[in-house]
């Protein structure tokens, strides 16, 4: 029954599909005469404005594809781009019931006026943007009329590497319409200037903000795209910062050894320490304005391994100085170990027993060349890892702010 009302009432029901496939369908003859009679008087030598009393309003959408590269030595940064541009055209409408309900067509760029925009920060040659690309115009019968560009672009981009490698970097993208100015032509931005939907991201910067705003600036109206790119450090923090803290937690062993052993092994670990600063160079920014505080550390760390060389040095010279030679106060206390304690060891002459007597001062016992030694070694190491500790707080409090 239900089956038979269904069937009965089908004609009914595909009657108007049909009717509405015919009246929105176009054909060849509706394009081929839309086109003709749009493009008989069409002029696309000049801005196709209604009104030249007021400047022609474009619309513009950026789309921000991917960071191709970003380089802190040249300050550069490649990045992959796209743009929607919209505008008014004076010379293209029609009435889409003439031609059977045609509401846009798609022509070559070529056909009809284009704003030709321009990256006014690149580094590279200044010409129209998908310049030799075979681009296509949407014009809709109102008159408006839409192109989508694109292209990778390289920008000048001030790198600020003092928190290298935990750095995060801000780039501008600058558009202008070259050669006309706001008086003619006003750029304004898309409800949503600045769209990620076909971002790839990158393995070694991850996007933090993007944004798109349009300004006036030298009398042009600019269109520009602000984004925030923050660095993975952890490559870096494994081949340059784990092996610097390694350095400098080594060096002040170098006092716990024998004065032979001790000048050797502060000699190695200052030459392999320079082949290794030699070997990372590449892939620490080189800026002085500001310079990394990786850097600085590293040149610390260096320069530290070079006063430990010589400090070790001296004293290999004080080991092997005259046991006659005469001690000054500054050496008998530091070979008394004064005041880290204040009672030592004597043993009675003749005798093979040790016993434990009060020493009111370090002159009662005899100081040597090598309690000199011993001394400084003991402070030195003292000192080394209280100053290898206050330049890694530093640097991490200095890099985390």
């Amino acid at each position: 029954m239900d089956a038979g009302i269904a069937f009965r009432y089908m004609p009914r029901l595909i009657l108007p599909c049909l009717f509405f496939y015919i009246v929105n369908g176009q054909t060849y003859t509706d394009i081929n005469n839309l086109y003709t009679d749009i493009f008989t008087s069409h002029q696309k030598s000049f801005i196709p404005n209604f009104d030249f009393s007021a400047a022609l309003n474009v619309t513009l959408k950026l789309y921000l594809m991917a960071i191709v590269r970003f380089d802190e030595v040249d300050e550069t940064v490649d990045v992959s781009t796209g743009i929607i541009v919209a505008w008014a055209d004076a010379g293209s409408n029609w009435n889409p019931s003439s031609y059977g309900n045609a509401e846009y067509i798609i022509v070559p760029h070529t056909d009809v006026w284009t704003p030709k925009f321009e990256l006014v920060n690149s580094v590279e040659t200044y010409e129209p943007i998908g310049k030799d690309y075979d681009l296509f115009v949407t014009i809709y019968y109102n008159g408006s009329v839409s192109i989508g560009n694109g292209d990778v672009m390289s920008a000048k981009c001030t790198a600020n590497v003092y928190k290298f490698p935990f750095d995060s970097q801000t780039c501008d993208l600058n558009f202008v319409v070259w050669g006309i100015s706001v008086n003619d032509i006003n750029l304004k931005a898309d409800s949503n200037p600045s769209d990620l939907s076909f971002y790839t991201s990158n393995s070694d910067w991850s996007l933090e903000s993007c944004t798109g705003e349009t300004i006036i600036y030298n009398g042009y109206s600019n269109f520009k795209m602000t984004f925030t790119i923050k660095r993975a450090p952890l490559y870096y923090n494994i081949v340059i910062a784990c092996p610097t803290i390694l350095f400098s937690l080594l060096n002040p062993l170098v006092f716990l050894l024998p004065i032979d052993s001790g000048v050797e092994l502060s000699t190695t670990i200052l030459l392999s320490y320079a082949i290794f600063q030699t070997m990372v160079q590449m892939a620490v920014p080189a800026s002085s304005n500001p310079m990394s505080l990786l850097l600085v550390m590293m040149i610390v760390t260096i320069t530290f391994n070079g006063i430990s060389v010589a400090v070790t040095i001296y004293i290999s010279s004080l080991y092997h100085r005259d046991p006659q030679s005469k001690l000054n106060s500054v050496f008998k206390f530091i070979g008394s170990k004064i005041p880290l304690r204040q009672r030592l060891l004597a043993i009675q002459p003749g005798s093979n027993d040790t016993e434990t007597v009060s020493v009111i001062s370090a002159t009662d016992i005899t100081i040597t060349w090598k309690d000199v030694c011993n001394g400084i070694d003991k402070y030195m190491m003292v000192l080394s890892y209280v100053i290898v500790f206050i330049v890694k707080v530093a640097y991490f409090i200095a890099s985390s702010v």
